[in-house]
């Protein structure tokens, strides 16, 4: 019986090899097929500089830990629609580190301030939704009329008490503060949410409401869509991959014979004018040097001179 009993521990010790060999070998394919899947979610994320589909016409400010971009024309509910990305992988505003967050307060009261100057209001809204693994947080800065602005409070608590009841999800709606941390200090690292912010022209930063999303229906445009309706906007026939929304103001004035990569340029163009006297990203090291506009920083719109502002930090 002994000898019986070697070759079964023989036998087992072949297997365990064969099983470790095989553990590794699964591992291996795993990691290259998540790497796979990371690359594919990367290059939809087109709004990241790091994303190979990134159109660095586009690019608007650039901060050490955070970039503003332009929402394209095509895609935006109204003129002058930018969106605010860390320049590193961050799924969410909610898990950003310190030095993106700070980025973060900084663009948002320039971009007040811009708007302000112009008689507007602006708009912040970010849409988490549920996925696995691998995303790029974007927070999308829709400048709009100041009574939407001053009215958005009680559209908003309105529309997510009923998309709550729709859905049959119980959350509660969040109050947020800037000054007090703001959506990092009302929802917890790695959860869902929607969040949208008015209000902060005295300086004190601005407030909002967040909502924990518990479904995986909740609608990716449910901000953008709220926002139009308290507009007066139609938001259907809206593609955000690269239609117009019916009878935007972005979109109506994007219609016509121009080619989408005209559109931006002059987009941009438009913002940078405006952008230019509250871009803080100007104080940062290099941007006295990097501050002037060229015809290869900006949409490689060939009639633009160097000026003595700029767009920010636009390699």
């Amino acid at each position: 019986g002994g000898g019986g009993g070697g070759d079964v521990s023989m036998f087992s010790s072949s297997s365990d090899r064969l099983t470790a060999a095989e553990r590794a070998k699964r591992e291996r394919s795993r990691q290259i097929a998540l790497h796979d899947r990371q690359s594919s979610i990367a290059s939809k994320c087109w709004w990241w500089t790091s994303s190979p589909t990134f159109r660095r016409r586009t690019l608007l400010a650039l901060g050490d830990h955070t970039s503003l971009v332009l929402c394209p024309p095509r895609q935006s509910l109204t003129d002058g629609q930018s969106i605010l990305v860390p320049v590193g992988q961050c799924e969410s505003f909610a898990g950003a580190d310190e030095e993106v967050w700070e980025e973060v307060r900084r663009f948002k009261h320039s971009l007040r301030r811009m708007w302000a100057s112009k008689r507007k209001g602006v708009l912040f809204v970010e849409t988490v939704l549920p996925h696995k693994g691998f995303w790029q947080a974007r927070m999308e800065c829709i400048p709009v009329p100041r009574r939407v602005e001053e009215d958005a409070p009680i559209y908003f608590k309105s529309a997510l008490t009923e998309q709550a009841e729709e859905w049959g999800t119980h959350t509660k709606i969040i109050h947020t503060r800037d000054r007090d941390g703001g959506i990092r200090r009302a929802v917890p690292k790695n959860f869902s949410y929607f969040h949208v912010e008015w209000g902060g022209g005295g300086g004190g930063g601005g407030e909002g409401y967040a909502q924990i999303i518990e479904t995986n229906d909740f609608p990716r445009d449910f901000g953008v869509d709220t926002i139009a309706g308290m507009m007066g906007i139609d938001p259907f026939g809206f593609n955000r991959k690269g239609g117009t929304r019916g009878g935007g103001v972005a979109a109506s004035s994007a219609r016509g014979t121009t080619s989408k990569e005209d559109e931006e340029r002059e987009a941009v163009l438009r913002f940078v004018e405006g952008w230019k006297p509250f871009d803080w990203t100007l104080d940062l090291d290099g941007g006295d040097t990097q501050g002037g506009i060229t015809t290869a920083e900006v949409g490689g719109v060939s009639t633009m001179t160097t000026g003595e502002g700029g767009g920010g930090r636009v390699e």
